[in-house]
């Protein structure tokens, strides 16, 4: 039997790679993988995004062979990272590898056996923000989003992060499904609370940056516009809503941008968040993994703190930062009643029934 058309590139083919439903090409393949791992990623198209793609010609459209690979239904979430080396010491894995790429890791590329949780996770973090580049098609410049679209945002980026933090703790396969349900929803919603702020500030931006790129429409009324609910109740959104805001404000935002969290140490509170050891739901064997993870994360940052960042007062910084988990802790209580609230004005009836389900869990941690 002769081999079927490569999908992409019309090259002779006959697997399917990443996810794809069509007949994929081991070169366009592989061309998926450098794209998606690649921290130039988001390139454009030099014409208007109709370029002929075919394995005869010398040069290809990068751009629009990536937008045939999305059309065959490749994954980026289907990517891993590459592969870390680890070694055993007293039954513990540290990884040996390097991610010279990042930006992150400048001086801890010579201590990664020290600190090898958070190198681990600098390095799956860089490869979700270039999977987001090539999910979203990030718009220039960024627009302003209101609670719909945000949801929408954040429903595409549930399966990134969530490909995230299953790649960059592999101890969670130590924990059973339940169990690991359980944790990344208690974690997901916390974790874009404290995100945007982050993304903000390394951006540059004092703004709530969304994984998009976009950010949040800090409007109230605008944000909550769709809603009808001064022709509901005579009252605007602001009356409502505002509230909420301002508690977000004066907790996790105004805290991120005072303390200006390097990426360790964000990292170090979304690790603290995920191992929550107070989780009704948890067999013991998972409370004492979870107890046992957040023991190395603070571990790992103090000794950031005094070896590489060489912080004048360790001790003092670490307390600073794990405020930090009290302030999205109380900012999550008053989510789960902005939530209740929209869920009063109806805003999950036009939602898909997914979205939905995981807005009702979240309200019943």
């Amino acid at each position: 039997m002769s081999p079927h058309p490569c999908f992409v590139c019309n090259s002779p083919a006959n697997e399917c790679h990443f996810g794809s439903k069509s007949q994929i090409c081991r070169a366009c393949s592989a061309f998926f993988r450098r794209y998606v791992l690649s921290p130039k990623s988001a390139i454009k198209c030099r014409r208007d995004k109709s370029c002929r793609i075919n394995f005869k010609d010398p040069k290809i459209c990068r751009f629009c062979r990536m937008e045939r690979c999305i059309l065959a239904g490749m994954k980026t979430t289907a990517v891993q990272p590459p592969r870390e080396k680890y070694s055993e010491d007293k039954g513990d894995s540290e990884t040996s590898s390097c991610y010279s790429g990042s930006p992150y890791t400048y001086e801890v590329q010579s201590c990664s056996t020290d600190i090898p949780r958070l190198h681990r996770l600098s390095v799956h973090f860089k490869n979700l923000e270039n999977v987001r580049k090539l999910e979203f098609q990030n718009q220039e410049p960024p627009k302003s989003r209101n609670m719909v679209e945000l949801i929408e945002i954040l429903r595409k980026d549930i399966r990134l992060v969530s490909t995230f933090v299953e790649g960059a703790y592999p101890e969670l396969g130590r924990m059973g499904k339940l169990e690991r349900k359980l944790l990344f929803l208690n974690f997901f919603i916390k974790y874009m609370l404290v995100e945007p702020p982050f993304l903000g500030l390394a951006a540059g931006r004092q703004e709530m940056v969304l994984p998009n790129g976009d950010h949040y429409d800090e409007d109230v009324g605008r944000f909550y516009s769709f809603m009808n609910v001064e022709a509901l109740t005579g009252n605007p959104p602001e009356t409502y809503f505002k509230p909420y805001w301002d508690e977000y404000k004066r907790t996790v935002i105004d805290d991120v941008w005072f303390l200006k969290p390097d990426v360790y140490e964000f990292l170090t509170v979304s690790g603290l968040i995920l191992w929550d050891t107070g989780l009704d739901g948890l067999t013991d064997q998972g409370v004492e993994v979870c107890r046992a993870m957040r023991e190395k994360l603070v571990s790992e940052i103090h000794f950031y703190y005094k070896n590489v960042k060489k912080v004048e007062d360790p001790c003092l910084r670490l307390g600073q930062i794990m405020m930090l988990l009290s302030s999205v802790q109380k900012s999550f209580g008053k989510y789960q009643e902005e939530l209740q609230m929209c869920g009063f004005f109806e805003i999950y009836k036009n939602l898909d029934p997914e979205t939905c389900q995981i807005i009702n869990d979240s309200l019943q941690l």
